[in-house]
């Protein structure tokens, strides 16, 4: 917003920010009307250009009436060398981004609206982040009361709960609807192929219906992104599994599935996370998790790519045996799976 009561000045001032910076600039001459506009109500001004000497109102005093209404609103302030010193005041009374004299130098004026632009929407940015942060703290504070109260419950109780819960998250991630129910059909039918005992089938299969239970503290932007995410939004994605340990810990009923939900992304040849783990540190429980989760991930739809034939699925997961990442008795007992075509009622 550029206010100046000589029209000759907003029209300059309009016409050289909407060439050279690309910016829509709305201008007024009157500086009552500025005040009381539509624009400014509804707080959509992200920099303001004020004249200091005008009719009605000078220019410290509509800024600071624009700081109650807009406190995060960059301001700037033209005046003239005899203004000089209130425009130095104004800097901390009302939080003044910059002031100019007249006569301006345009080079000047037009790198000093671009960095308080970039100034702004870094601003922005910080804020919406900062609501995600909150809004996931909340969430696993609220699921961690929860999950508390359910303390001394039997199995089958907290499993029902724990199934809801495991459906919120996917509520939360678009991409992945039905991925922990099948991760725990998977998980389960591999683990009987290697004859696991009940006890430990059971624990099993609640594993893979709650491995992913820490998204809840994932910001839904980052988990719904369809780009590849940055080095710190996987640095977010990473704690996940560190996370959802913490929210089952309450659960004496779930502690046997605590290991495989902390580890369910180490790796045999210690490259995974969140603990770097390698080789025999890494239970069976887990090994067979960590192939559910891979298999699911690469037979399934995702943000960045539909999902893959099992051809090139088969091939994916030989890889990560030839190179130590996977188990290669748990992935045999996958492909068995696949080749019998059992592996196609996880789908229906």
């Amino acid at each position: 917003m550029v206010v100046d009561d000589e029209k000759m000045i907003t029209t300059t001032l309009s016409t050289m920010f909407k060439l050279m910076l690309k910016e829509n600039v709305i201008v007024y001459n009157d500086v009552e009307q500025a005040l009381a506009c539509e624009e400014l109500e509804n707080n959509k001004v992200d920099l303001i250009i004020s004249d200091f000497m005008m009719p009605k109102m000078n220019g410290l005093e509509f800024l600071k009436n624009v700081r109650g209404k807009c406190p995060d609103t960059v301001t700037i302030l033209l005046t003239g060398y005899a203004d000089k010193e209130n425009a130095i005041k104004s800097i901390n009374e009302i939080g003044l981004y910059y002031y100019l004299e007249k006569p301006w130098d345009n080079n000047d004026l037009i790198k000093v609206v671009k960095n308080g632009l970039e100034k702004k929407e870094l601003a922005d940015h910080l804020k919406d982040k900062y609501k995600e942060i909150e809004t996931s703290n909340r969430e696993i504070t609220r699921l961690y009361e929860l999950l508390k109260h359910d303390y001394n419950k039997e199995t089958e109780s907290t499993k029902n709960l724990i199934i809801t819960l495991a459906n919120v998250i996917e509520a939360k991630d678009k991409y992945t609807d039905g991925h922990t129910r099948r991760v725990a059909m998977i998980s389960r039918m591999i683990g009987e192929r290697l004859g696991l005992e009940e006890e430990k089938l059971n624990a099993l299969e609640i594993a893979g219906i709650v491995h992913d239970i820490g998204k809840v503290g994932v910001p839904e932007s980052i988990l719904n992104k369809p780009d590849k995410l940055t080095d710190e939004e996987f640095e977010v994605i990473k704690r996940h599994s560190e996370v959802g340990e913490t929210i089952l810990k309450p659960l004496d009923s779930l502690r046997e599935c605590l290991v495989p939900v902390r580890n369910h992304h180490e790796k045999i040849n210690g490259s995974g996370y969140p603990d770097g783990l390698k080789g025999e540190d890494i239970t069976i429980e887990t090994r067979i998790l960590a192939v559910a989760d891979i298999f699911d991930a690469l037979y399934s739809d995702r943000p960045y790519r539909n999902k893959l034939p099992l051809s090139s699925v088969k091939d994916i997961l030989m890889k990560d045996v030839n190179s130590e990442c996977l188990d290669e008795e748990v992935v045999r007992m996958l492909f068995d799976m696949i080749d019998k075509g059992d592996i196609e009622r996880v789908f229906e």
